[in-house]
């Protein structure tokens, strides 16, 4: 049959090169259908053709003969002959005998106050273990006095026996996988006989009440009821329906073991979904970062210390409080719980988050002299459509933890330490986990007496930014430590732009770029910014959104045209006009505006050079244009553009640029003062005899 039929995990194929035409060029082909649209049958869940097996080293790809149409059959029996009969029967399979003695006893079981009996699908399925069982144990001896003849030690038994029972697919057993489970199964089976195989659940005398499915359910949803019923209140509610419906009636104490055995059931309905989800769900086993800045999440804390505040009410009276709190945004580096960045306000907000981010990024950069961001960032999903996009340019990696999941946010017991080793110690603290007992609670009556003494707002920021700067302290050494072990590939620089676009402050208003540079007042100070960026100059007629950093107003980020065009603006050098307060490096300075401008100035005249020789050719080009006003203006009598007459003007100017460099290059060998004097004393004769100012007013 040339391997046209093959059997696979017992099941009978045919390989797929003999229905296809276009695949290895196979001659014994039928050739019924195109390979690649059999691929895509095969692979369907609702094509009646079955993948049996995919193509591999071992064998060609199959696909199962029963799940053929019956015309590809019988053109397959036509050419190939019938396939084969049956599959060569396991050694399992063989030794497998149904127990009638088994079938017998199941069949007259009975249980339960009702003297109730087993359903057939039950007998059916305990009779068909009881026969796996009865063959296991039979197997099992003859493998080891086999294994004991042939002197072999290292032989699993039941192993082969799991694998032969999880093999042996003739009748649904549904008998436990696994080796171990097998073992106890079988040994059970050989103690206690038939009766190991019978559920418990039917030999409890309390499930006996509450055997129907429907009775289950009942009393399962009224345990899940939000109003957390007490076990009585569910009895009785269930006991009046049973007397209607001609059920059994329960205790209060039946109600107490199913509540138990449905606690996975009914848990969220009595308690919500974080509950379940934070106390009987699977948890995830974390491991805090191996070195620093690979990992940050922040959270807000409502500090426990308590401070005065003093208000006018509406009648225009003093009124002061003691209650009040702070709340602290804290961003936090698991690596060591080093508090990288924060935040203190009143509550939290997105605006205090945000704070808290540019005060870790600023922090960076007094630890490693450059601004940093982290690879990973988490937080939780407090106003996240709004700090979504912070938080993702912020980090690498931007990982919200999942919705109400405390536990993902190990920063949330990190502040209870706090609270415990600093805040405690304090007279004006207020106490944590009320419900916990006294012991973690001050003495209400002398917080009374000393409320007076609580510090204002500004004392308690004061408290709070002192414990951050200890626990700083403490553990920066071990901070920059783990620094030098973060992989050159997990650490990401921000760039100043950046720094300043997500986290500058703004002056509320736009400016205007004008030859003097960009003027703008910041807390009352009058400073102007530029750049030497080209380009800068071509957008000057946009208006410019300027974000700053008040800590440091040597640079500041012009923004246009809400963020398409960003530029990094560097704070003007003021030169001084006597050149007698002349110092170092004020000439680098002139000299860095004097190249820029003739950088700009050669730009605009190569700008004007392309421009005139594109406006010849097309006068050129086009006669028809020879009568045209714009002719008469850009083009001579010998048709070149009237601005060669500048030509000679601007090869004069050009020599006189490089008088002015042989001169200045002169100043920076001799005496400063002296030089410089000079040196403009005879740029400005030199100007004079050399060009002739009517001749630029007479051009035509």
């Amino acid at each position: 049959m040339d391997n046209v039929y093959q059997f696979y995990d017992n099941k009978l194929g045919v390989a797929i090169q003999y229905l296809t035409a276009d695949r290895n060029n196979n001659e014994k082909s039928l050739a019924l259908i195109n390979y690649t649209t059999l691929r895509k049958r095969i692979t369907s869940k609702t094509s009646p053709e079955k993948e049996l097996r995919k193509a591999s080293w071992s064998g060609p790809a199959l696909v199962q003969f029963s799940s053929l149409c019956k015309e590809w059959k019988n053109q397959l029996i036509v050419k190939f002959g019938n396939p084969p009969e049956k599959i060569k029967e396991n050694y399992f399979k063989k030794n497998f005998v149904l127990d009638t003695t088994a079938f017998n006893w199941f069949s007259n079981y009975r249980y339960g106050d009702h003297n109730l009996g087993l359903d057939e699908k039950l007998i059916e399925k305990y009779t068909v273990q009881a026969s796996v069982l009865n063959t296991v144990l039979k197997i099992k001896e003859e493998r080891k006095l086999y294994a004991k003849a042939l002197g072999v030690k290292s032989l699993d038994i039941w192993q082969t026996l799991s694998n032969d029972v999880n093999a042996f697919k003739d009748e649904d057993h549904c008998l436990p996988t696994t080796k171990d489970s097998i073992r106890r199964k079988t040994n059970l089976f050989a103690k206690e006989g038939y009766e190991s195989l019978v559920s418990k659940k039917l030999q409890n005398n309390n499930a006996r009440k509450l055997l129907d499915e429907i009775q289950l359910a009942v009393v399962d949803e009224l345990i899940a009821k939000h109003t957390n019923l007490d076990n009585e209140e569910i009895s009785g509610m269930y006991n009046d329906m049973a007397t209607r419906l001609d059920w059994p009636s329960i205790s209060a104490k039946t109600v107490a073991n199913r509540k138990m055995k449905s606690n996975l059931v009914t848990y969220a309905g009595r308690n919500g979904s974080s509950a379940l989800s934070n106390n009987v769900l699977m948890q995830t086993k974390r491991k805090k970062p191996s070195s620093s800045m690979l990992f940050w999440t922040l959270d807000g804390w409502d500090v426990e210390l308590l401070y005065q505040d003093t208000k006018i009410d509406k009648s225009g009276r003093k009124v002061t409080t003691y209650h009040n709190r702070l709340c602290v945004v804290m961003v936090l580096d698991p690596s060591n719980k080093y508090p990288i960045g924060y935040a203190i306000g009143t509550h939290e907000t997105p605006d205090l988050i945000k704070k808290a981010l540019q005060n870790a990024v600023s922090h960076t950069k007094e630890l490693f002299g450059d601004y940093y961001k982290p690879h990973q960032l988490q937080s939780d999903r407090y106003q996240i459509k709004k700090l979504g996009p912070i938080y993702k340019t912020i980090s690498e990696k931007y990982t919200p933890s999942k919705a109400k999941n405390a536990k993902s946010k190990i920063i949330e017991p990190h502040f209870s330490i706090i609270n415990k080793k600093y805040c405690k110690l304090m007279d004006n603290w207020s106490g944590h986990n009320v419900d916990s007992g006294s012991k973690n609670q001050p003495n209400d009556e002398v917080l009374n007496k000393i409320r007076h003494s609580f510090p204002d707002r500004v004392g308690c920021i004061h408290q709070i930014e002192t414990i951050i700067a200890q626990e700083r302290n403490k553990k920066r050494d071990e901070f920059l430590k783990g620094w030098g072990k973060t992989a050159q590939e997990f650490k990401h620089k921000m760039d100043v732009s950046q720094y300043l676009f997500l986290f500058g402050l703004t002056t509320g208003y736009t400016n205007k770029l004008r030859g003097e540079g960009l003027t703008l007042t910041i807390n009352g100070q009058k400073l102007t910014y530029d750049s030497f960026d080209i380009e800068f100059r071509k957008l000057a007629y946009l208006d410019w959104r300027i974000h700053f950093n008040e800590d440091n107003l040597d640079q500041v980020l012009a923004v246009g045209e809400n963020g398409k065009y960003r530029f990094l603006l560097d704070q003007k050098y003021i030169q001084p006009m006597a050149l007698a307060d002349r110092k170092d490096g004020d000439m680098e300075e002139l000299s860095k505006v004097w190249d820029f401008n003739k950088n700009v100035e050669n730009y605009i005249a190569d700008q004007r050079k392309e421009n005139i020789e594109k406006v010849e050719e097309l006068f050129l080009s086009k006669p028809e244009l020879n009568d045209t006003l714009a002719k008469l203006v850009l083009v001579d009598s010998r048709g070149q553009h009237k601005e060669r007459k500048y030509k000679e003007i601007s090869q004069e100017a050009n020599r006189v640029h490089e008088k002015t460099n042989k001169i200045i290059d002169r100043i920076e060998s001799k005496d400063s003062a002296k030089i410089q004097n000079n040196f403009f004393k005879q740029q400005e004769e030199y100007y004079k005899s050399k060009i002739d100012i009517e001749e630029f007013l007479n051009i035509d």
